[in-house]
């Protein structure tokens, strides 16, 4: 009897931990594309469509992305999400959303992206990681960003006010 007990409570804290991760995952989508709006990338119009990258292969956001961006687009052009199975595949992207399960990887991202004006944004929980430039993190049970201007500037990019006050 306990066993069974047991297994259905492990059962029960796993099922509560999935529906908090795909809600995790739904606001960051709609954070990542309210950033797209928010920054201003420099040379923007010579670009056929706005290339928001996922470092790894069938990360839980990249299906949230594509379900909730559906065919909005970022300053008339149409968002194309492209996933990187490793740091070694990066090409060109305007933002390069790297999942935790990736943070082996982001050193190797962020010089693969060095000589880009793409915005890097991350998810750890803690310190804000070297070489990211918008990282999340929970607080409190809120989901909240940590903005790194100096970075950001150093890229290029033109961050808004209204996105550098939400910062924490």
């Amino acid at each position: 009897m306990m066993k069974k007990i047991t297994f259905l409570l492990s059962v029960f804290a796993l099922t509560m931990a999935m529906q908090a991760n795909a809600q995790l995952e739904k606001h960051q989508a709609t954070f990542i594309y309210n950033f797209t709006r928010l920054v201003q990338w420099p040379e923007f119009y010579k670009d056929p469509a706005f290339i928001l990258g996922v470092l790894g292969s069938n990360e839980a956001i990249t299906q949230e992305l594509r379900a909730s961006l559906g065919d909005r687009t970022v300053a008339g052009k149409q968002i194309q999400i492209v996933e990187f199975a490793s740091a070694a595949e990066l090409t060109k992207c305007h933002l390069l959303f790297v999942p935790n399960s990736k943070s082996g990887q982001l050193n190797r991202a962020v010089a693969a992206l060095s000589n880009q004006p793409a915005l890097i944004v991350t998810e750890h929980q803690g310190r804000q990681p070297a070489g990211s430039i918008i990282n999340f993190s929970v607080e409190d049970g809120k989901l909240g960003i940590r903005l790194d201007e100096e970075l950001a500037e150093a890229k290029k990019l033109l961050v808004s006010r209204q996105l550098a006050n939400f910062s924490r």
